[in-house]
């Protein structure tokens, strides 16, 4: 039985709720009320590469997975979703309504694009590390859809992300700090046993920015790869500075550091 969603849940999905009527009035009414939103955002964080701006078209992707699951193992914070092609049919489903574009979510991880994410590949041995369970031929759909949700920073989809600063501008700052009031209330409702930040981005806003209440240790694991961990109301947070798809590999990051040199590095810190 799924439990009633809480006030923090209710904040989050109600934000989220909102932003996808916005999107499904300018997608049915092709108006730009939506476009505008995406756009201003785009200027205020200076993206001058188009791989790297953002989606004004796509329908917004605040999870993927099950987000009426109360207590998720891990909880997975990317900064935005990725793009690779545009789907009419996609936005036509999404714009169905919130129930089906709930669906929709849910269903994320039974998509065949799910198996050949290299994103996802990386992620899911760490967490099969993390959780003892035996890798198989491809990913398990079913287990991660009951024990992780992935939450994104920003729900709108870009092909890259490489126009982020080192150090963010206070206007930028504004826009981070709403999203992840809403992110870490999800987060401590939810109350996972992990929850995970990958890219060099998270370093910048949690560390060098100290956007969380508490501090965090710095654990070097291996050359410039470092982990951040910190526990804190039975939650363990765990930022990985860089990149696990692509930066990590560049420091020597092996398969097997994934599946279980990484794993057995945080439980012995955290």
């Amino acid at each position: 039985m799924v439990k009633r969603s809480s006030r923090s849940d209710t904040i989050f999905l109600s934000d989220a709720k909102k932003q996808y009527k916005l999107w499904k009035n300018s997608y049915k009414k092709r108006n730009k009320k939506y476009t505008a939103l995406v756009k201003k955002i785009n200027k205020s964080f200076k993206m001058k590469k188009k791989t790297d701006k953002f989606n004004k078209q796509l329908s917004p992707k605040f999870w993927a997975g099950d987000i009426d699951n109360p207590n998720p193992k891990f909880i997975v914070i990317s900064l935005n979703p990725g793009l690779k092609k545009s789907s009419k049919q996609d936005m036509k489903n999404d714009a169905k309504g919130w129930k089906t574009y709930k669906k929709n979510r849910r269903r994320w991880f039974k998509r065949e694009s799910f198996q050949k994410s290299r994103y996802w590949n990386k992620i899911y041995k760490v967490i099969c590390g993390m959780d003892n369970k035996a890798l198989g031929k491809k990913m398990d759909e079913d287990y991660i859809l009951k024990n992780v949700l992935n939450l994104n920073l920003f729900p709108y989809h870009s092909k890259t992300s490489t126009s982020y600063p080192s150090k963010f501008s206070v206007k930028q700052l504004k826009i981070v700090i709403h999203h992840l009031d809403l992110l870490f209330d999800l987060i401590k409702e939810k109350k996972p046993k992990y929850c995970f930040f990958n890219g060099k981005v998270w370093e910048t806003l949690l560390i060098k920015h100290k956007l969380f209440s508490t501090k965090f240790k710095e654990k070097p694991y291996k050359n410039n790869f470092h982990i951040y961990l910190l526990k804190k109301d039975k939650i363990r947070y765990v930022v990985f500075n860089r990149f696990l798809v692509q930066g990590a590999s560049g420091e020597g990051v092996t398969t097997d550091d994934l599946i279980n040199g990484i794993p057995k590095f945080i439980k012995k810190h955290s």
